[in-house]
């Protein structure tokens, strides 16, 4: 995966055809030894080609990550996706276990995930289970 810097350094080679290293340390307002930190592994990736030395290097894009990288990134972006959608999901699950909980009990919203929390801790079971078989009781 590639951090923040690396990403603008990749965009601001994809507005333009070529960068300095000059320009690159202007646009980010980074060190030149900084620069060279975030790129060098861009160029292992081969995402972008180093041409000439010293203060003449100039940086490109390569043609490489139209394909490869971009189909590897919107990939593990998916994922992210799915697995964030599921926590929520699960939140939303022990929120409305809560609730029950509450209502039924006359006891604070601490006290309700205390219970779950226990109950998961005592049957070995995730909270989601929890309060799956809660919610499952009470919603008939």
């Amino acid at each position: 995966m590639l951090n923040s810097r690396q990403q603008e350094i990749l965009k601001l080679l994809g507005e333009q055809p070529f960068l300095k290293t000059s320009e690159l340390e202007e646009s980010l307002r980074l060190t030149r030894a900084r620069i060279n930190q975030l790129i060098v592994p861009l160029i292992r990736k081969k995402l972008v080609r180093r041409e000439g030395r010293a203060r003449a290097t100039i940086y490109q894009l390569t043609d490489k990550r139209s394909n490869d990288t971009l189909r590897r990134e919107n990939w593990e972006l998916r994922r992210r996706v799915l697995e964030l959608e599921k926590v929520l999901d699960d939140r939303k699950m022990i929120e409305r276990a809560k609730e029950i909980l509450i209502a039924q009990f006359d006891i604070l919203p601490t006290d309700a995930y205390r219970k779950l929390q226990e109950q998961s801790m005592d049957s070995g079971r995730p909270l989601r289970d929890i309060a799956q078989r809660i919610l499952s009781a009470y919603e008939h």
